[in-house]
């Protein structure tokens, strides 16, 4: 799963060994050119292991479901710029090299139907230009389809949609930037939210992916994924939300043994607003930080941007 919006994994390599060799952890004799040498190599390696961990389009949409017969289209646009890379040594993140930080900006196209009461059908594309630095890509991640049931609502204080998703190796091979990682992914998901509290509806979207092998020696780690937050009406047409949101992936299995190296735990916290300018269209612009503090592995942004833009027909 790749693309901005949804989460960066990459084919990972046994390199937690080669990193150690020949050094002592916290030595203060070791010569300040060869220190910094050993960060530009650890910065590439978890640059490819890991790129910035967003929540994918699994979570994009709440609890609610369309009518029977009705059609949605919705697309979950952003972009980021990879600034920081986890040193495993320190425990903390450290800066990249400007030639070593990866741009990204990507929209996941989805439309969808209800054929039946409670029931949606939906197609994802992702699109994706990546660069880092004289290289850049632009094309079709890996696409998905997805089922999304509406198990809880009506007159209950609280809605409840189950999901459930397959991701496809739909990118291209061998490119120079990876826009997918061209894995077999299923996905699972729930949606869930309040009815109104005063002007407030209280949201929690969760996400588990089983991934695939990148060859026949390497099985990506599985990844869960989450969003939490609360959002507060203003008026019939707009609202604001404050979110907590994060992913966690478990470690790579390469010809039998676990990479180290590979696991990731990131956390955000973020907001923005929903409007509707007229008629069924709404629009969502939105930012996130990480929470570097209680974040691990992989490569993170300053900030992510984004802006998520739907419709429901007729």
């Amino acid at each position: 799963m790749s693309g901005l919006g949804t989460l960066v994994l990459l084919d990972a390599q046994p390199v937690s060994a080669r990193l150690a060799q020949g050094r002592r952890r916290g030595s203060s004799s070791e010569p300040k050119e060869d220190a910094v040498k050993k960060l530009v190599v650890m910065a590439v390696v978890l640059t490819a292991i890991a790129g910035n961990a967003t929540a994918t389009y699994m979570l994009a949409r709440g609890a609610s479901v369309i009518k029977p017969l009705q059609f949605v289209g919705y697309v979950a646009s952003g972009f980021s710029r990879t600034t920081q890379t986890y040193d495993d040594s320190t425990g903390k993140y450290v800066a990249l090299p400007d030639s070593l930080q990866t741009s990204t900006l990507s929209a996941d196209v989805i439309v969808g139907l209800c054929p039946l009461s409670k029931l949606e059908v939906l197609a994802v594309a992702p699109v994706v230009s990546k660069s880092k630095g004289s290289a850049s890509q632009f094309g079709l991640g890996d696409a998905s389809l997805m089922l999304r049931y509406g198990l809880l609502g009506g007159i209950l204080p609280v809605k409840v949609t189950l999901a459930a998703a397959i991701m496809m190796p739909t990118s291209a091979k061998n490119l120079v930037l990876s826009l997918g990682d061209r894995t077999l992914d299923v996905g699972l998901g729930a949606s869930a939210q309040t009815a109104k509290i005063g002007p407030m509806v209280a949201h929690a979207r969760l996400g588990y992916w089983i991934n695939g092998k990148t060859n026949d020696t390497t099985k990506v780690g599985n990844q869960f994924e989450y969003v939490v937050f609360p959002d507060f009406a203003l008026g019939k047409k707009a609202s604001f939300f404050v979110t907590l949101s994060g992913t966690l992936k478990a470690d790579d299995v390469v010809s039998g043994a676990k990479n180290a190296l590979s696991g990731a735990g990131q956390h955000s916290v973020g907001g923005g607003f929903t409007w509707n300018p007229a008629g069924p269209l709404w629009l969502k612009p939105k930012v996130a930080v990480p929470l570097a503090a209680i974040s691990k592995g992989g490569s993170v942004p300053n900030f992510t941007i984004g802006l998520d833009l739907w419709a429901v027909l007729p």
